[in-house]
C-alpha cells in the first residue's frame, strides 16, 4: 500500500476549523443516518470533529478515528470543553480494528479520496466490513468526477472560495488543479491571499472514483450497494450529481433487504 500524502495539510488543525466553520450542509445528513442507525456510530477520519461532535450532542454513542494527532488532539479539546462523551482514536483507516461493532460507519465528506492505490481502498473497505455488526451500514461519500473541471490543466487558476480566518478576515483562496488519467489522481493547488498577499499554500491530491467503478470496488470486497445519493438532500443520483453517496451492506446480508 501507499503511505498516505495528505499528513501535512492536516498539520494546522485549528486554522482547518477557520477554514470550514461556515460548512455545514452535511451535518444534518449524517446526523440524521447516525440516528436511524440505532446503534454505535465510527465516523471514519473524524479530523477535529465537525460532525463527530454534533452527532455526540445528540445522544449517540459514537467513535471518531483519524490517522492525523493534530486533528485528534483538537477533537479531544473541543470534545473536553463541550462535556461531550465521545470516543477518539488514532489510527489508520485501512487496519480499524475496533474493540467493537458499530450499526454505522462512515466516511464523509471525500476523506476517502485520500487512498490513492488499489491495495488502500481495498484494505479500507474490507476493514470497515469487519468492524460492522449483523445488519450494519457503511456510508461512502465522494465526489463525482466532473469531465469540465477534469480537463483544467495547471495554467487556469481559479477561485475556489473565500474564507474568513480568526481575526476577522477575509481570505481568499485561489486553485490550479491538473488531473492524471494513469492514476485517476487529482492534483490541486491551493492558494490563500489576505489583502492580495499570499499566505500560505496546500497542495491536495485526491483519487477520483468513478460510478461504475465505485459499485465494482464495493462488491470485489464483499459490500453490496443498496442505496445511492447524488447530494445530502437525498436526491437520486444521476450524472449531474455533485456526490456519490452509497450506502452498503455486507452482500450476504443482501438478500434480506431486496
Amino acid at each position: 500500500m501507499k503511505p498516505l500524502d495528505c499528513m501535512d495539510i492536516y498539520e494546522d488543525a485549528e486554522f482547518y476549523d477557520q477554514e470550514f466553520a461556515d460548512r455545514g450542509r452535511e451535518i444534518p445528513f449524517f446526523l440524521k443516518q447516525s440516528k436511524l442507525a440505532d446503534g454505535p456510530v465510527l465516523e471514519v477520519a473524524c479530523g477535529t470533529g465537525r460532525i463527530t461532535l454534533p452527532i455526540a450532542h445528540a445522544g449517540i454513542e459514537i467513535t471518531g478515528l483519524d490517522i492525523s494527532r493534530p486533528m485528534l488532539e483538537r477533537a479531544r479539546h473541543k470534545a473536553e470543553v463541550e462535556r461531550l462523551a465521545v470516543t477518539l482514536f488514532e489510527r489508520d483507516c485501512r487496519q480499524i480494528n475496533a474493540d467493537r461493532f458499530f450499526a454505522l460507519i462512515f466516511s464523509a465528506t471525500n476523506a476517502m479520496q485520500h487512498l490513492h492505490d488499489l491495495d488502500s481502498v481495498n484494505a479500507f473497505l474490507t476493514s470497515a466490513k469487519n468492524a460492522l455488526r449483523p445488519g450494519g451500514t457503511i456510508i461512502l461519500d465522494v465526489f463525482n468526477p466532473n469531465p469540465a473541471k477534469l480537463a483544467r490543466t495547471v495554467a487556469t487558476r481559479y477561485h475556489h472560495k473565500t474564507i474568513v480566518d480568526s481575526t476577522g478576515s477575509e481570505i481568499h483562496v485561489e486553485a490550479t488543479s491538473q488531473y492524471d488519467s494513469v492514476s485517476q489522481i487529482l492534483n490541486f493547488t491551493l492558494f490563500y491571499l489576505s489583502k492580495g498577499e499570499l499566505t500560505r499554500t496546500k497542495k491536495v491530491n485526491m483519487r477520483c472514483f468513478f460510478p461504475e467503478e465505485l459499485m465494482a470496488l464495493c462488491r470485489f470486497n464483499g459490500l453490496e450497494v443498496v442505496r445511492r445519493y447524488g447530494n445530502y438532500d437525498e436526491t437520486p443520483f444521476n450524472s449531474n450529481s455533485p456526490k456519490q453517496i452509497l450506502f452498503c451492506r455486507k452482500t450476504s446480508e443482501t438478500k434480506v433487504l431486496t
